[in-house]
């Protein structure tokens, strides 16, 4: 339901937007002519259609903690955490922190890690490539032994550098330097003649 309504918002708020993001005029008279607003309060009317009704006690196992290997994680996380351990299992040997709502939230920024890592590169943004490093730092400097996954960023951060789009962009520059150099020699031998 709530992200329902979020996607509702979106919308609302979309058509109020134009595409660089600035905010259009939309006129009180016309509100008030389509009947929007009430004593000059806006009123969205909003029909909610009930598709499927979740027993609750499933919905309370999905929420349940489950504890592997000293990290309390989400009923839903904990097959991945487990393959975690199997594959890497001195990964944190060496991790200092002991309050559990702490090995928990490193446990969910080490999980977001490999999440991002495992997009296909040219997907991942560089913003998102320079939050991954600082979450690998951050996640390093707790006790993690992350190798594995410093060699996974360099090799996702090469491939993206050197993906096709970065080679097009790369090659567009250079025609349009060759184009500019071309311009101005023509610019030069019109001056000197």
């Amino acid at each position: 339901f709530c992200i329902f309504l979020a996607e509702l918002c979106a919308l609302f708020c979309a058509q109020l937007t134009t595409a660089w993001g600035r905010s259009k005029a939309l006129p009180l008279k016309s509100l008030q002519e389509k009947g929007f607003l009430e004593n000059k309060k806006l009123i969205i009317k909003v029909e909610v259609k009930v598709i499927e009704v979740i027993d609750e006690a499933e919905e309370v196992t999905r929420k349940e903690k489950v504890d592997v290997q000293g990290f309390k994680v989400l009923h839903s996380q904990a097959v991945l955490v487990s393959r975690l351990f199997e594959k890497h299992p001195d990964i944190a040997v060496n991790f200092k922190p002991k309050n559990q709502q702490v090995k928990t939230t490193y446990m969910i920024f080490l999980l977001h890690l490999i999440e991002t890592l495992r997009k296909p590169p040219h997907s991942i943004s560089e913003t998102e490539l320079w939050i991954a490093g600082n979450e690998l730092m951050e996640l390093t400097e707790a006790g993690f032994k992350l190798d594995w996954l410093k060699t996974k960023l360099r090799k996702v951060s090469f491939k993206r550098m050197t993906s096709y789009d970065n080679v097009s962009r790369v090659q567009e520059f250079e025609n349009q330097v060759e184009n500019l150099k071309a311009e101005v020699s023509l610019e030069r031998k019109t001056t000197y003649i």
